[in-house]
C-alpha cells in the first residue's frame, strides 16, 4: 500500500471541489432533494404544540438535521457516513411513528425505556405478529438493513467504492484506499443520491400523521407535492438502477 501525503487542508479542498462536482452532475437530482426539503420546513411555519406533545416534533427536527447532513455527505462523496446518518434517522422516524400511534408511550422514550433503544427490531417483530402494524415502516425497514450493512460499522462492507488496486510502471500492484466514495458509474452514483433522498421522503411521510391532526390548515400546494414527490423518486430511482446495471463504467469527475 502506497501512502500519500495530504494534509487536512487538500482533504477539505477536495470536499468542496466534490460538492461543486456533484451539484453540477446530479442538478436533477438535487432539485428532488430542494422539493424534499421544502415539504420538511413547511410544517415548521405553523406548527404549535404544547410542551407534552414536544417529542415527536424534536424528533422531526432531528430527521431534519439527518437530511441536511446525509445530503452533504452525499455531494461531498461520502456515502458510507451518508448513509449512517440515514439510519440513525430512520431510527427516530420508527421511534415517532410508535410515539404518534401509542402517545402514551413518550414517557417510557423519555425515560430511555429499552424499547425504543432497539426500536427498529422491535417494530419489525410487530409487523411479523400483525401484518398491518406499521404499513409506512416496511420500505424504510429494508433501507435500514442496506444502511447497517455499507455504512454504520468498520467491516469490508464499508470499504465499497474506497479500495482500488492499480499496476505501477515496475509492475508492483498498488493498493489504494481513498478517503471519499464514488462508484465510477454516474448512474451508480445517481441511485445512492436517489435511495437516500426517498428514505428521508419516507419517513416525513410517518410524520405527516402527525401534522395531518396538528395542523388547523393544510396548504393544498404542499399536499400536492407531497403526492407528486412520491411516484417521481421511485420511478427515477428504478431508473438509475436499471441504467448502471446495463452500461459501461465511465468515470465521474470527483477527486479521491
Amino acid at each position: 500500500m502506497k501512502i500519500h501525503d495530504k494534509d487536512f487542508l487538500d482533504y477539505l479542498g477536495m470536499e468542496e471541489r466534490n460538492i461543486l462536482a456533484s451539484i453540477v452532475n446530479f442538478r436533477q437530482e438535487f432539485d428532488l432533494f430542494y422539493n424534499v426539503d421544502r415539504i420538511y420546513r413547511e410544517p415548521l411555519i405553523r406548527l404549535t404544540v404544547s410542551e407534552d406533545e414536544a417529542v415527536v416534533p424534536q424528533l422531526y427536527l432531528f430527521v431534519h438535521f439527518h437530511l441536511y447532513f446525509s445530503v452533504s455527505c452525499i455531494l461531498r462523496s461520502h456515502l458510507s457516513e451518508a448513509l449512517s446518518s440515514a439510519r440513525k434517522a430512520i431510527d427516530a422516524a420508527l421511534t415517532a411513528y410508535v410515539l404518534i400511534l401509542k402517545p402514551e408511550q413518550a414517557t417510557a422514550y423519555v425515560n430511555r425505556d429499552k424499547y425504543f433503544q432497539f426500536i427498529k427490531g422491535n417494530v419489525q417483530n410487530e409487523i411479523t405478529q400483525n401484518n398491518s402494524a406499521y404499513p409506512l415502516a416496511r420500505e424504510l425497514l429494508k433501507i435500514h438493513d442496506a444502511c447497517s450493512e455499507f455504512g454504520s460499522h468498520a467491516d469490508i462492507s464499508s470499504f465499497f467504492h474506497r479500495l482500488e488496486t492499480k499496476t505501477a510502471p515496475d509492475n508492483k500492484t498498488e493498493l489504494l484506499f481513498h478517503y471519499f466514495q464514488f462508484p465510477r458509474n454516474p448512474d451508480e452514483y445517481r441511485f445512492h443520491f436517489l435511495v437516500v433522498i426517498q428514505a428521508f421522503y419516507l419517513m416525513f411521510r410517518i410524520f405527516k400523521l402527525f401534522f395531518d391532526e396538528k395542523l388547523k390548515i393544510i396548504d393544498p400546494r404542499w399536499e400536492g407535492t407531497i403526492a407528486q414527490l412520491g411516484p417521481t423518486l421511485d420511478q427515477r430511482r428504478q431508473a438509475a438502477y436499471e441504467r448502471f446495471q446495463t452500461t459501461p463504467n465511465p468515470t465521474l469527475n470527483r477527486t479521491r
